[in-house]
């Protein structure tokens, strides 16, 4: 049975349910994604059909890894199944 009701497991608001990613975070907790060492964070799709890229939003610089946190919350970026990108709360 489909989920009527999910939350940003980071800040409690309310977010659309996606029963595929029950631990997705909200936008506005998205925008402050770090790398475990405090550095900011861009997620793209490699290109139109999908793919994961992600960069250090200081430099530019690519960040190899899918591990990041969230106001000291770990989480896991990867390739939303439709397109996009997707973090959730390990």
């Amino acid at each position: 049975m489909p989920q009527s009701k999910q939350v940003c497991p980071i800040c409690n608001r309310p977010v659309p349910p996606f029963e595929r990613y029950p631990r997705y975070v909200c936008a506005d907790c998205a925008g402050r994604v770090t790398s475990p060492d405090g550095r900011a964070l861009k997620f793209f799709n490699e290109s139109l059909s999908g793919g994961y890229l992600a960069f250090y939003a200081d430099d530019g610089t690519p960040y190899n890894s899918h591990e990041c946190v969230i106001d000291g919350i770990r989480c896991y970026a990867d390739e939303a199944r439709f397109g996009g990108i997707v973090i959730q709360v390990v």
